[in-house]
């Protein structure tokens, strides 16, 4: 028996339909012209990327100088279309449902990135990729410093962040430093998978920082909070 597909149609058309009514949707349609672009790192490249740092999983992700402000993020070939579209998927509705808690708790002290599905042209073997905005973010030292000397407030917002969306408890590699001093969520890939509160970025916090989140998801798990859940299976 073949398993049911985890997400509809409709829904994939939904988010195409948002990526359409960007000013960027244009320039995209002239950026994607060769099947093969995405065979490999240097063919991305070669395609006129400017490549970001690669990632364990193999994403390709590069910066185009006609599509200022965003980057592209797409698997390369020799991952399966279905799980390629389903992660993309999660990242966007990701990146969404963050942005939106932040602006409805007034956060002033994290940022979540703009994320977009796009579908290519019917000549390339996997359809689907993720244009995500493009945060000024310090290097991975200078976030190391930061989190040393993270306030009281900033704790407060990522540790609420972190309870409502398990995923993103990751290193500070995935949650860095902006150049305004927030805290980033880039990784949205994983924000819905069920993790231990604080298991990686808490090794980062000092030990009073640590216990005031500790004692921030005590009292949200006393007062019955729940994590956000994905509409993408």
């Amino acid at each position: 028996m073949s398993r049911r597909p985890s997400f509809k149609p409709e829904q994939v058309q939904q988010e195409l339909a948002e990526t359409a009514r960007q000013p960027f949707a244009a320039v995209l349609m002239e950026l994607f012209t060769d099947p093969k672009m995405f065979a490999s790192f240097d063919r991305f490249r070669a395609a006129g990327f400017n490549l970001v740092e690669h990632s364990e999983n193999k994403i390709m992700s590069g910066s185009h100088k006609r599509l200022r402000g965003f980057l592209v993020k797409k698997y390369n070939n020799d991952k399966p279309g279905k799980k390629q579209l389903r992660n993309y998927l999660h990242r966007v509705e990701g990146a969404r449902l963050l942005r939106t808690f932040i602006t409805e708790h007034n956060f002033r002290r994290v940022v979540a990135p703009l994320k977009f599905l796009y579908e290519l042209p019917s000549t390339f073997p996997e359809r689907y990729l993720v244009i995500a905005e493009k945060l000024d973010l310090v290097s991975r030292k200078d976030t190391e410093r930061a989190y040393d000397s993270i306030d009281r407030e900033q704790t407060r917002e990522l540790a609420t962040m972190l309870y409502y969306f398990r995923g993103l408890n990751s290193t500070a590699a995935n949650l860095p430093f902006t150049e305004d001093g927030k805290i980033a969520f880039i990784d949205t890939e994983r924000w819905h998978h069920g993790k231990d509160l604080l298991r990686k970025v808490g090794d980062r916090l000092p030990g009073s920082r640590r216990r005031e989140a500790e004692d921030l998801h005590k009292e949200l798990r006393r007062q019955g909070a729940r994590s956000f859940e994905s509409a993408f299976r």
